[in-house]
């Protein structure tokens, strides 16, 4: 666990800038990658868009039925994370456009672009678009690539990357502000309404739309996290791309992360919602202080009150799920954050323990229980097998010994000069 990538709030998603583009770059990382947008970035990019797309809909869906059964909290509740999250999205996005409108690097939008843009943001659906402009850019660059157009097609595939990294910006928004809310608030509702069926006010068809809410937001939450990374190693020079079986490890990381936490909480909260409130209260402060007193964003902010409202933002994030700060080791951290998630968790299901029957209904008591604790050991597994095995500094250290190893067998003489650096370097 000797790096991460780093969280950055300012404007500067990426180095995927058109005028930090040197002919030396086309020798190294980016020739490497110019060919990159093929199944795999494709696939990325689509499962983003359902992933966002089906969380919107069946939330639209769940509002739909809690209108019309005249369920007054239910449908407040929801709307106002609804509304939080799309509205802040607009608003960074709408900035981010203006601020590229005017930077000559990338060119002046058209009147039908802009169009196009306020079209979106007006229906508070901002990622959707800078998704597509990602596809668009990714199919223009192959195409260029294709026509020996090697210039042009480096520019496109750096406004690619650019694009993809602002998107999965904006998805760690809707992520914090509409998914982890709503997988908490909605499981809570769905709790209560197996726990007390003499208290029912909803049909079983509301109920089970809730559980697919759950189920998308939490899917939501750790294909986020995952494309967030991948993003950022993509648009960086000095990071390695992470390979598919690095992103499907890291995906089952953040899955089962994600899982144990909102389950820990829910259940909390069907028992006793104030004290779960509490909870992720002192969970914020904590971590504020921590980072507002020990981990500065000087990279990332401009000012002093710019990096504590960064601090805060974390800290809020930090309630669900773990995003390294700035780069260097993580293993201390992720010890930290993790057995203080171990301790909030392991409080949580006692009290749902000590305060329910297991007679009453035990396949959820049991059930609820046991689904936590799987999920939080899973994650703890998961993590370790992605920072051992597919991390991309690893794969990459391993392919230099395989390549070294071949080429004694092929020369019939040892060649210590890539295994030898690397070992120094990543001490």
């Amino acid at each position: 666990m000797t790096e991460s990538c780093t969280v950055n709030f300012s404007r500067e998603t990426s180095l995927a800038r058109i005028e930090n583009i040197k002919p030396s770059d086309i020798g190294g990382k980016l020739s490497e990658n110019q060919h990159n947008f093929g199944l795999l970035y494709l696939c990325c990019i689509i499962l983003s868009i359902i992933t966002y797309v089906a969380d919107l809909i069946l939330t639209i869906i769940l509002l739909y039925f809690y209108y019309v059964q005249s369920q007054g909290l239910y449908f407040a509740l929801t709307l106002t994370f609804v509304l939080i999250s799309a509205l802040c999205m607009s608003t960074v996005s709408l900035k981010w456009y203006i601020i590229d409108h005017d930077d000559p690097s990338i060119g002046r939008a058209s009147l039908g672009q802009w169009v196009v843009r306020i079209l979106f943001l007006l229906l508070q659906i901002s990622p959707l678009l800078r998704y597509v402009d990602t596809l668009i850019y990714g199919i223009r660059s192959k195409v260029a690539a294709s026509t020996d157009s090697n210039s042009k097609q480096l520019i496109l595939y750096r406004r690619m990357l650019d694009e993809d990294a602002n998107s999965s910006l904006l998805r760690l928004f809707h992520c914090f502000l509409h998914c982890a809310p709503q997988a908490v608030l909605q499981l809570v509702f769905l709790l209560s309404f197996v726990m007390y069926p003499e208290k029912r006010t909803l049909s079983i068809n509301v109920a089970v739309i809730q559980a697919w809410t759950v189920f998308t937001s939490i899917v939501s939450i750790a294909w986020s996290l995952t494309s967030y990374h991948r993003s950022v190693r993509y648009a960086r020079d000095d990071k390695d791309n992470i390979k598919w079986i690095g992103l499907l490890v890291a995906f089952c990381w953040q899955l089962m992360s994600a899982l144990s936490r909102v389950l820990a909480l829910s259940l909390l909260g069907a028992i006793l919602p104030t004290w779960m409130g509490v909870v992720c209260a002192i969970h914020w402060g904590f971590m504020f202080i921590w980072l507002a007193i020990g981990q500065h964003q000087t990279a990332a902010c401009s000012s002093r009150c710019e990096e504590l409202l960064l601090s805060i933002a974390l800290g809020l994030a930090y309630v669900l799920a773990f995003i390294s700060p700035r780069d260097g080791p993580t293993r201390y951290v992720y010890l930290a954050y993790y057995l203080i998630c171990f301790m909030e968790n392991t409080g949580a299901l006692v009290v749902w323990c000590v305060t329910n029957s297991s007679s009453n209904n035990p396949f959820l008591y049991y059930g609820a229980a046991g689904s936590q604790i799987v999920a939080f050991i899973l994650a703890i597994v998961f993590l370790i097998i992605y920072y051992k095995f597919c991390h991309p500094s690893v794969t990459k250290r391993n392919k230099m010994i395989s390549d070294d190893r071949r080429d004694y067998i092929e020369n019939d003489k040892p060649c210590y000069s890539r295994t030898s650096y690397n070992f120094r370097t990543s001490s």
